[in-house]
């Protein structure tokens, strides 16, 4: 027994090494100096929150983003731009049945908090956003200069 004991205490186990790496990860993850002053640092690790679906196409001309936001008034989503940092933050109303009657409840409610990092390619002055049946469209257009172009060859 005294074996395995000096044993632990020479070389860490491969679970304290792993537990390490993702202790340092997370606190790299949550530092706020990695998103400058006036950047804050994400919040979508609030367990209280709910996150909506998100899918992201990259076009030739756009940069189009697709969220799933039922039951949430468009009026109330908020979208800001920080940097490359798209926010999308907003908040589904609770349901007018009162709490004593609920037996099971399975829908998110309650606010919401989303944080896509986009590249630099696109032109946050020009975006526009729908929202119809729950699908919020984000459209964001490209800078011109990163457009792809080609290059004609001329014959010698």
């Amino acid at each position: 027994m005294a074996r395995s004991a000096h044993w632990r205490r020479e070389a860490p186990g491969p679970f304290n090494l792993l537990q390490h790496e993702l202790s340092r990860l997370l606190e790299e993850y949550l530092q706020t100096g990695r998103y400058g002053a006036a950047e804050p640092a994400p919040t979508d690790l609030d367990p209280s929150a709910w996150s909506p679906a998100v899918d992201v196409y990259d076009t030739p001309d756009e940069v189009i983003v697709v969220a799933e936001v039922p039951g949430v008034d468009p009026a109330t989503i908020d979208l800001a731009v920080t940097g490359n940092l798209l926010t999308l933050r907003g908040l589904k109303e609770t349901n007018s049945f009162p709490e004593a009657l609920l037996q099971t409840r399975e829908r998110q409610l309650g606010a919401f908090h989303r944080q896509l990092m986009l590249s630099n390619e696109v032109d946050f002055d020009k975006a526009q956003a729908e929202a119809n049946h729950g699908v919020l469209k984000i459209r964001l257009p490209k800078r011109s200069a990163a457009k792809p172009r080609t290059i004609p060859i001329r014959p010698t």
